[in-house]
């Protein structure tokens, strides 16, 4: 899985501490790289993508729970 960062949405430091509420209504599009030094730093992210992000988590710890559930009940002898 990779990432393809679009050079419009690349910010320096700088910029970002001058129009910063423009670049937050940006990151509801698509994640906005902050760069400093020009090394890519912070990524924001929309409200919509960080809730999207949340559930994927919290799916993967209720999978990875289950997971153990399953294997640790399972006993040899039941082969």
């Amino acid at each position: 899985m990779g990432l393809t960062i679009d050079s419009k949405r690349l910010v320096k430091v700088s910029e970002f501490r001058e129009d910063a509420a423009r670049w937050l209504d940006e990151a509801e599009a698509g994640p906005v790289f902050i760069l400093r030094h020009g090394t890519p730093k912070a990524v924001l992210i929309g409200t919509k993508a960080f809730e999207e992000l949340l559930d994927r988590a919290a799916l993967r710890a209720e999978l990875d729970r289950r997971e153990k559930e399953s294997v640790s009940e399972i006993d040899l002898r039941d082969l």
